[in-house]
């Protein structure tokens, strides 16, 4: 299946999996003009955490993650039509800077789960920085929450909540990866999820390993490039599932 450049447009669900009537997912609508652009919320966060007691970190060590930039953002944002209404959930939110971004670009709540503390430190303590900076500016309030721990733990509890999902999973380990292709089909229809490493195959609808993944999301595929990570340059895929109305009962077995 050949991968889309992204633009300022929404993707509109399509494939074979898409025609099944109890699979098809409802149509979402492009968002009226954010309250902030990609390039006013870069050099919001540039400010921020640049005045932060507490430096980004990996695992402990004195090595940061690297950003998703703020025009993958902005567009990604743009695809799913999120509007204010919607809940981002952040699967790895690091620092908290994709939840802080969508916030403040959409003005809508936002929650991140991350696991290493000294990330989430960072994400709890400049969270009052973006909530005076939202204020000063008369933008939408809103809440960010963010959680640390395993995700496989917290999750759960946020399935009827997150209608956005966001998972900047290139380095997740492969149990993670098995728990999410599940976990995935418990939020409710019309959830679109984001994620960087294609862990529901979906090339051939027909090929009974991959007929499951059909019924309960619609696929898009796409490319990112220059300016949208930070730890490249090259192009890389982006691939967007939504949920569909399928609840797992299939009426073609009774």
């Amino acid at each position: 299946m050949p991968l889309k450049n992204i633009t300022n447009t929404v993707a509109a669900p399509h494939g074979r999996g898409a025609k099944r009537e109890q699979a098809r997912a409802p149509k979402r609508t492009l968002s009226e003009a954010y309250e902030v652009d990609a390039e006013e919320m870069a050099a919001v966060k540039e400010e921020i955490y640049g005045r932060s007691q507490r430096k980004r970190k990996m695992f402990g060590w004195a090595k940061c993650p690297k950003f998703i930039l703020d025009p993958l953002v902005e567009r990604m944002m743009r695809m799913a039509g999120a509007t204010k209404e919607d809940v981002f959930l952040d699967l790895g939110s690091g620092i908290g800077n994709v939840c802080q971004s969508v916030a403040t670009m959409v003005g809508c709540r936002t929650v991140g789960i991350e696991l290493t503390k000294e990330n989430h430190n960072v994400a709890v303590d400049t969270a009052e920085a973006f909530h005076q900076y939202r204020a000063d500016n008369q933008l939408t309030p809103v809440t960010t929450d963010f959680i640390q721990g395993d995700l496989r733990v917290h999750v759960p509890s946020l399935y009827k909540d997150a209608t956005i999902v966001w998972c900047a999973n290139l380095l997740f380990p492969l149990k993670l990866d098995c728990f999410l292709v599940y976990a995935f089909r418990e939020f409710r229809p019309g959830t679109r999820i984001f994620v960087m490493k294609d862990i529901i195959l979906h090339t051939d609808p027909y090929h009974t390993l991959q007929e499951g993944g059909f019924k309960y999301f619609t696929f898009e595929d796409f490319h990112w490039g220059p300016g949208d990570v930070e730890w490249t340059d090259l192009p890389g895929n982006l691939y967007m599932y939504t949920r569909t109305s399928y609840t797992g009962e299939d009426e073609d077995d009774e």
